[in-house]
């Protein structure tokens, strides 16, 4: 045998191997590629309801998905992102906060959008997004609701309560009051 008869045969046994091989790393790219982007449309998707599950759920895959060496930028925005989610607020410096929350998130998607291929600039990000008041009164609400049931549960706060009885009713409770108070006070008589 020659050396061209060599080569054939290994071609013929390498060939339908590398093949496979070559396939299986396209398909792996393409499905970590694909995630990129789905976590990517979430965070898009959900950018003007920021505390919904999916939205945090996305934030934080970013870390497992965009972990390689060229998503640097990325996962530098994430970081600052969550830094900035992390800060402690109140009542006084909350706007600021929340201000400060939508520029860094527009940032973070901004880098995304440029890690993945899309052209998306930072304002279009931040303004072009669409959040109905009413989901934003109902989360107000709900909070304002389980702020009220936990005061209740821990003492801070009392539950007002108001009777509404009719006349008659009134003069029947005074009336069995009347003889509650007799009734005692013959017993109190007889026992002295």
């Amino acid at each position: 045998m020659e050396l061209v008869d060599y080569l054939t045969i290994g071609a013929i046994i390498i060939g339908p191997i590398a093949s496979v091989q070559i396939q299986k790393y396209l398909e792996r790219r393409k499905e970590t590629r694909n995630e990129k982007v789905r976590i990517f449309r979430v965070l898009m998707g959900t950018r003007g309801s920021s505390l919904s599950k999916s939205h945090v759920e996305a934030l934080n895959q970013i870390d497992l998905v965009f972990e390689d060496k060229k998503y640097q930028s990325v996962r530098l925005a994430w970081g600052e992102y969550l830094d900035n989610l992390n800060q402690p607020f109140n009542d006084n410096n909350f706007s600021i906060w929340v201000n400060k929350n939508e520029d860094l998130l527009a940032n973070l998607l901004y880098e995304m959008g440029l890690a993945l291929g899309f052209n998306y600039d930072k304002v279009t990000i931040k303004r072009k997004s669409y959040t109905p008041v009413g989901h934003s009164n109902i989360e107000l609400e709900n909070q304002s609701i389980r702020k009220g049931i936990l005061e209740l549960l821990q003492s801070e706060r009392t539950l007002p309560m108001q009777l509404i009885l009719s006349q008659e009713e009134l003069d029947n409770q005074k009336e069995l009051r009347d003889l509650m108070l007799k009734y005692y006070e013959n017993e109190l008589k007889k026992e002295n």
